[in-house]
């Protein structure tokens, strides 16, 4: 008997084309199915190499057994009737066919059916940054502390920060933010085309600093990205003095400005001229450690210090000045006092104020100050303002830098306060279009969108402001993340509030705003003794009024925040909308969304 007959008889051919048909079936199965529970493609291809090592104990399996009705049996020690082998030989056809249509199902299903999109992912900093930007585009990443100490960064950092801001005013160029570039700092090993891709911009500037004695070294060097060319560089030596690093960082911006222009052949206003603003280093780098602090809303104690210092070395030093005046405002609404009193902190700013606008009459934060102190003192029970002289201020700072952050977020603020949460929205959004990583601007975002019941998008901002680390604690925020049902964030950042130092049972305040209709007034009693312990019972008062007492004077804007209710429904509030002059401006400009007119005088609100 010749081989080939051999095979035949034994079915050892066909139980090879079963086997390759049904070996095609689980892998075109384990190609279908595995993907959805994230299984690597390396498992796949394991299956499909011992699949292949199984073929050939296949065929010696086939060849030494025979399948009888009695089992599986030697063939040598069996002897199978023509009719049951032809059995078997059915059997193995239908299980070759049937396997071979499942697998060909199988193949037209996968391509005839598209595949679903995947989720879109939450942008990140760095997607925030320029959702579409032209060629005309650049980065300026922090540049390298060189000093001997290597105890210069904030120096440094501030230098390219300085050098970014004139690019952000020059009109046609599109820029990084600050907090997308500077994510990227030590990071430079990764190489410029790729910091290039993910910030989605053309050019990048990198430098150094590097100071010894009264001489100081900045190199920088614009490459462009895709090509990872040097575009162009250069380096500066000169005397330390602020006249020079002013100077130095007004002839970058003019080169990058030059280099673009001919590189893209594109039409690029010229940048303004940067001006010293004070002949002190020692006062100027005071100055820009204090601003890095404040645009935190942190360590405002060290911030005030540090500018301290810097105005006694030049107290005509108008920046650092208005960034006084600037910490002196904000930081009591953050339960710090750095003077005895809010009041006693607003006086002291708004002399400052005036001290730096009669310096500088353009210094956009002076007006955006003075609005903030006009603002604070209304609600605060001040001499009576009008609530568009406030918003004036803010107009009056934002005419003169259409990007000031700070200007940007008072006016937003001042928006929430109105209930004009469109115009708030616009503000805040804005501002982060500008600085994603801009601390009280993604804080107020989130509680305009909640207070509007944007909740999914409120929740949205919140967690990228907490992946940024940018989410600022206070006491409205506290209600914020209660009305969020964010009980775990409540929790956290209860314990880190000042206010709340040393304060037993937080979750019996959480309680409490579950239900702010019932009555408080144990808890009420506790917090305002509370707040007479740590020395301010001011800084409580909004949860106070959030349970129930009535009699304060709302200091922000959580009047709006769903636990305050019961607040909106009562006389108390109708009195200080009036008092605050806002009824009056909201006959003038129209009702908020959540507001409507009852006549000449009357009105309610949801």
């Amino acid at each position: 008997m010749s081989l080939m007959s051999e095979l035949k008889r034994r079915n050892v051919i066909r139980v090879g084309l079963f086997y390759l048909v049904a070996s095609w079936l689980v892998v075109q199965i384990a190609e279908t199915v595995l993907p959805v529970f994230d299984v690597p493609d390396e498992f796949v291809r394991g299956i499909i190499v011992v699949l292949a090592i199984g073929f050939v104990p296949a065929l010696v399996f086939a060849w030494a057994f025979e399948l009888t009705p009695d089992g599986l049996k030697r063939d040598k020690d069996v002897r199978v009737d023509p009719e049951t082998k032809q059995q078997t030989v059915q059997k193995l056809n239908v299980a070759t066919l049937i396997a071979a249509v499942l697998a060909i199902g199988l193949l037209v299903a996968d391509r005839l059916i598209p595949e679903s999109a995947a989720p879109a992912a939450l942008p990140t900093a760095v997607e925030v940054a320029a959702a579409s930007p032209t060629v005309a585009s650049i980065a300026v990443l922090p540049f390298e502390d060189l000093s001997q100490e290597g105890n210069q960064a904030y120096f440094s950092d501030g230098i390219a920060e300085e050098i970014l801001n004139v690019l952000v005013g020059v009109d046609g160029l599109a820029v990084a933010s600050r907090t997308s570039s500077f994510q990227f700092k030590g990071m430079r090993a990764i190489g410029i085309p790729e910091i290039a891709s993910q910030l989605e911009v053309r050019n990048v500037l990198e430098g150094s600093v590097r100071t010894a004695g009264n001489q100081i070294r900045i190199t920088a060097q614009l490459i462009d990205g895709e090509r990872d060319e040097h575009v162009w560089s250069e380096t500066f030596d000169r005397e330390l003095s602020t006249e020079n690093l002013f100077a130095i960082q007004d002839e970058i911006a003019q080169a990058i400005v030059q280099a673009i222009r001919g590189q893209l052949d594109v039409e690029l206003e010229a940048p303004e001229s940067v001006t010293a603003s004070t002949t002190s280093v020692d006062a100027y780098g005071l100055f820009l450690r204090a601003r890095a602090l404040f645009r935190s809303r942190s360590f405002f104690d060290e911030a005030d210090s540090l500018l301290v210092r810097a105005l006694e070395i030049d107290p005509d030093f108008a920046d650092a000045l208005a960034l006084r005046a600037a910490i002196l405002v904000v930081a009591p609404e953050y339960g710090v006092m750095l003077v005895e009193s809010a009041e006693a902190s607003r006086a002291l700013a708004e002399q400052l104020t005036q001290r730096a606008l009669a310096i500088d009459d353009r210094l956009a934060l002076g007006y955006a100050i003075l609005g903030l102190i006009q603002d604070l003192r209304l609600f605060d029970g001040g001499e009576p303002i009008r609530f568009q002289e406030i918003l004036d201020s803010y107009n009056a700072a934002l005419a003169i830098a259409p990007e000031d952050l700070a200007a940007l977020n008072w006016r937003g603020f001042a928006y929430l306060r109105a209930g004009y949460l469109d115009e708030a929205k616009v503000d805040f959004s804005r501002c982060l279009g500008i600085e994603p990583g801009y601390a009280p601007c993604n804080s107020n975002l989130v509680s305009v969108l909640a207070i509007a019941g944007e909740t999914d998008r409120a929740r949205d901002v919140l967690d990228r402001s907490i992946r940024l680390g940018v989410f600022t604690g206070d006491i409205p925020s506290l209600i914020l993340l209660h009305q969020l049902g964010d009980e775990r964030g409540f929790y956290f950042h209860a314990i880190r509030l000042p206010s709340l130092r040393g304060w037993l049972g937080m979750e019996e305040i959480h309680r409490a705003l579950d239900r702010p209709a019932d009555d408080h007034g144990v808890l009420l009693e506790r917090l305002r003794a509370h707040g007479e312990l740590i020395g301010t019972t001011r800084s409580l008062d909004e949860l106070r009024l959030a349970l129930g007492e009535f009699t304060i004077r709302p200091p922000t804007y959580s009047y709006w925040f769903d636990a305050l209710r019961p607040y909106r429904e009562s006389s108390a509030f109708k009195k200080y909308m009036h008092l605050f002059g806002l009824v009056e401006f909201w006959q003038d400009n129209g009702f908020p969304p959540m507001c409507r007119s009852l006549g000449a005088d009357d009105f309610e609100c949801d």
